[in-house]
């Protein structure tokens, strides 16, 4: 009856929740508790599966501040991190502060991650327990499972450390609910192997069972299904197994879609359009107060054509919470690279007076591109192209791993007609193209996600590489903080209070520690 009463929950609020997002195409429930498959498939239309991983309220993510994508600036500092800002985690992170999150506040990642677990476990568990096994009855559990998958796998990465594949991998993480049965208790948390068990099942399951064709990437297609066991394999190190499922992620995607530009934008097809007041040289981008025009209606939307999963990815195009870092902006060519030109753009920086005195960062560089095209914090087409690259690359191929690189550099170059080729690629050795790859990868994620921040923890086992780097330095006018990568900072992230004191079997103590990144020097 409770787990009646739950499931009745959910169907209420998937229909409350419906707005005029492109990806919540929610067809209306009808019955008070699910009894035919299509209403289980309803569930994971809500809009709180596709959202809040690592995001906060405001559409920022702590995570990418620890990471060294985004800087924050003294006057950022001064006085917009003060006592009442609502999101002190990003400040706290930037500084390596601990603990990174307040301990008396459950952050939204965690709320809204088990919420949406908890959807995609009542689609299986109803399922189930209708004992369907037709096609769509196993299309809409292997979407739930895919969906699930990729939460976990997120989760245990970013609460917990790297996995190791020459490691235990037993460091207690998160715990992990499969039953949609709230009378389960949670039981002990999970480690990293046990998370990692289980997705390996749920994705297996997923790659037999997918649909071919989904009518929105929030929704996780067969080809899809590959990226994630990919993505899996990319994170176990597992090279050949990566390699193997993103070639047939592709391979699906270009059956489905025809061609290459059916995946990927060039954007030399984007422009502005339209006037601007503004005309100064070395004030703010013209492009800033223009139209942004595409070669679609649907660039901005969810089922932009590079979207293979849309997770809704936290905004850059502030200025209120950071900047793109300097690290970050050293890695673009900025005479030809498109991605720069398009989107990386000068506008007027955060400012604020005090006792009659205006505190300025003038003019600084803003990154556009999320505020002009849908943005996926999960897997995008080009992202799948890098991650054959990557993996062609570490297996030796460096040949089909070039070609791979090439290929999207198609999509993101313009040498006014000239080749857009990497400049002599053909010359380079293995770890020289691999950190060309990376470098590539870096580009085409967006800017202040959790994704970079896992990249420079993955990479800590590239020991040596060019890639690999062993701290991260975060900057503000005078002051230096540095961190190891391998330092316990990046290794866990703390379960909060709430969360601790109705889960006592864990035997982690609350945190009594006054939460003060603000003061901290």
């Amino acid at each position: 009856m409770k787990k009646n009463i739950y499931l009745l929950l959910l169907c209420l609020i998937s229909v409350a929740l419906v707005s005029c997002d492109d990806f919540l195409d929610v067809k209306p429930v009808g019955k008070m508790i699910p009894t035919e498959i299509e209403e289980y498939e309803n569930l994971m239309n809500n809009i709180n599966t596709v959202r809040y991983f690592m995001t906060d309220n405001n559409n920022s993510c702590f995570y990418a501040a620890m990471g060294d994508n985004v800087e924050i600036s003294e006057n950022l500092k001064d006085y917009q991190y003060n006592a009442t800002f609502p999101n002190l985690d990003i400040i706290a992170a930037y500084k390596f502060y601990s603990p990174v999150l307040n301990p008396s506040s459950t952050p939204y990642t965690w709320q809204y991650g088990y919420q949406a677990i908890g959807y995609f476990n009542n689609v299986v568990d109803g399922i189930e327990d209708l004992g369907e096994t037709s096609e769509y009855a196993r299309n809409v559990m292997a979407e739930a499972k895919a969906g699930r998958a990729w939460l976990y796998m997120n989760l245990a990465l970013t609460y917990g450390p790297m996995y190791d594949p020459s490691g235990k991998n037993d460091t207690k993480v998160v715990p992990l609910r499969i039953s949609g049965d709230p009378t389960d208790g949670n039981g002990e948390l999970a480690t990293t192997q046990q998370i990692f068990d289980q997705v390996k099942k749920d994705l297996d399951y997923a790659c037999e069972n997918c649909p071919q064709n989904v009518s929105n990437p929030t929704r996780v297609s067969l080809a899809c299904a590959y990226a994630l066991r990919a993505e899996y394999y990319m994170y176990l190190r597992d090279w050949q197994n990566m390699l193997a499922d993103s070639r047939k992620a592709l391979d699906l995607s270009m059956q489905s879609k025809g061609s290459v530009e059916k995946l990927i934008y060039n954007f030399k097809d984007f422009s502005y359009v339209g006037s601007s007041s503004l005309t100064d040289p070395d004030g703010a981008s013209p492009e800033t107060e223009m139209t942004f025009k595409g070669p679609d209606t649907d660039f901005a939307l969810s089922r932009n054509r590079e979207n293979l999963l849309y997770r809704q990815a936290p905004v850059s195009n502030g200025v209120t919470r950071y900047y793109p870092s300097e690290d970050w902006k050293s890695i673009f060519d900025k005479e030809h690279d498109l991605r720069w030109k398009l989107f990386a753009l000068r506008y007027a920086g955060y400012s604020k007076k005090v006792s009659g005195v205006l505190h300025s960062d003038g003019i600084r560089i803003v990154y556009f591109r999320d505020k002009n095209l849908s943005t996926s914090e999960a897997i995008t087409y080009p992202l799948l192209v890098l991650m054959i690259a990557e993996a062609e690359a570490r297996t030796g191929n460096t040949a089909n791993a070039l070609s791979r690189l090439n290929l999207l550099r198609r999509f993101r170059y313009d040498y006014g007609g000239g080749s857009t080729d990497l400049a002599n690629g053909s010359s380079l050795s293995q770890d020289q193209l691999l950190t060309e790859i990376l470098a590539e990868r870096r580009r085409e994620q967006p800017l202040a996600t959790f994704q970079r921040t896992l990249d420079l923890k993955r990479y800590a086992l590239d020991a040596g590489k060019p890639w690999c780097k062993t701290t991260i330095t975060h900057q503000c006018g005078d002051k230096t903080w540095s961190k190891s990568i391998t330092d316990p900072y990046f290794q866990s992230l703390p379960i909060d209070n709430v969360i601790l004191k109705y889960n006592p079997q864990w035997g982690i103590p609350e945190n009594e520690v006054a939460y003060d990144p603000v003061s901290a020097q």
